[in-house]
């Protein structure tokens, strides 16, 4: 990419408003999606009513809590909590634009945290690196031309396919509550500082939410393990779960939990999802340390008539969710 970029900020390319609502007691229910923080399902709370005047479309929320700069595009009509921002185009924006600004916020995450939050003030003053494009009467405008060449797609075609799919009800299950130290041995990773490592061949595994944890390819330190594939990594910050299907090492500020039986990968993953779906527990003020987690965390899984996890309906059921098969492909 030959691309002239250009520092703008995120108030020279949006309005920012704050979200709207503070607690969904508020509303009535509706067919409205209410867009929060959180950084599963594309921020959604639930449906409501929203008044017309406070909904917003083919817009961006960008988060106040949770994961701090934690950027999502809406093209659809939305209402929004005050725990996020919503941006605005001051321009007609394409959607791979929209896309491109959000993951370039989302790079940027890193910066915030519980403890250094990235409030409206803090982020009109942000800057994005943005391909520019020059006019003969010498302006420079936003090439979303380039953009959108590089994207080669639009969100729609990121959604999954329409169709009739196999489909099992929740419900026929049989379901127990098992605390996490009966499946998993669970044990801290071995050293601390990266800075102190030299670039090498073990994947390692740290506290971050993306890349599966992966944070670079290091030298082993002294004392250190190489862990197998088959573990799932918990982070200390995030209590982000991740299924690690190629060896690592680990740093301190993740939990590596081993299985004290074979599990299949479906299963694994299925665990790792229940995990996930508990990470509003944990925050950088309050973060998921081995103690704790062995002594709270509790997951609800299926079981056969012997009283033993039924790993063949948890197989049915991820092979009949909508991205399996990208997982597959991934991690086959």
């Amino acid at each position: 990419m030959n691309w002239i970029l250009e520092a703008k900020t995120v108030d020279a390319l949006f309005t920012i408003k704050s979200g709207d609502f503070h607690a969904t007691k508020e509303l009535e229910l509706g067919d409205v999606p209410l867009i929060s923080c959180g950084d599963t399902d594309n921020g959604l709370v639930g449906y409501f009513d929203i008044p017309q005047e406070k909904r917003y479309q083919h817009s961006l929320t960008v988060a106040y809590n949770g994961q701090p700069l934690l950027a999502k595009f809406h093209p659809y009509e939305f209402g929004a909590k005050d725990d996020v921002a919503v941006l605005k185009p001051r321009i007609p924006m394409l959607e791979s634009t929209l896309l491109y600004i959000a993951t370039s916020l989302n790079a940027m995450k890193w910066r915030y945290n519980f403890g250094r939050k990235c409030f409206r003030n803090k982020l009109s003053n942000i800057t994005i690196q943005m391909p520019v494009v020059e006019r003969e009467n010498g302006e420079k405008d936003i090439d979303q031309d380039a953009i959108a060449e590089q994207f080669l797609m639009d969100y729609r075609s990121l959604l999954p396919p329409k169709g009739k799919r196999g489909s099992l009800a929740l419900s026929i299950f049989q379901w127990k509550s098992m605390d996490i130290s009966e499946l998993f041995n669970v044990k801290r990773g071995d050293f601390h500082s990266l800075s102190a490592l030299a670039s090498g061949v073990h994947r390692t595994v740290s506290r971050v939410s993306g890349d599966n944890g992966t944070v670079g390819f290091f030298e082993i330190p002294d004392k250190a393990n190489i862990y197998p594939r088959s573990r799932i990594t918990i982070s200390t910050v995030g209590g982000d779960a991740f299924v690690q299907l190629s060896s690592f090492i680990a740093t301190d500020n993740v939990l590596v939990l081993s299985p004290k039986y074979p599990l299949g990968r479906e299963t694994l993953f299925f665990i790792a999802f229940a995990l996930n779906r508990q990470r509003w527990r944990y925050s950088y003020g309050r973060q998921c340390y081995k103690t704790k987690f062995e002594a709270t965390t509790k997951i609800w899984l299926p079981m056969n008539d012997d009283n033993k996890l039924d790993e063949a309906s948890i197989k049915s059921l991820l092979h009949n969710t909508t991205y399996w098969n990208q997982i597959r492909k991934v991690f086959a």
